[in-house]
């Protein structure tokens, strides 16, 4: 299975990497590989996640050792589509889930 991140989930990376690097007692290095694990259990098994509250389509991967973390995705043909690297604690409002459907179909047309 393929993963792919769409554009909306940048804003969620930056997010992450700031908050990382204005919090320095934390371990980023361990943020990292948990991101790149959840990459790989998510192209093995790709409903590893549980359903996200706006409905079926959208699952949340939690990122294990991370600050409240989370993948938002969603699983598409042979594609595994991350929408927004998630901060659960509400610190950042993402505009993602509003963004992803448009997104995915302008992708799927080209």
């Amino acid at each position: 299975m393929k993963l792919q991140y769409l554009d909306t989930a940048q804003t969620g990376l930056l997010w992450m990497r700031r908050y990382y690097r204005e919090q320095p007692q934390l371990n980023v290095q361990k943020a990292v590989a948990s991101l790149l694990r959840a990459e790989t259990v998510l192209q093995g098994m790709p409903f590893a996640g549980s359903q996200y509250e706006s409905g079926p389509e959208v699952r949340v991967y939690v990122l294990q050792g991370t600050a409240a973390f989370a993948l938002l995705y969603t699983v598409l043909h042979d594609t595994v589509w991350i929408i927004d690297v998630h901060d659960q604690r509400g610190f950042r409002n993402a505009e993602a889930l509003r963004h992803f459907t448009a997104e995915l179909r302008q992708r799927m047309r080209g």
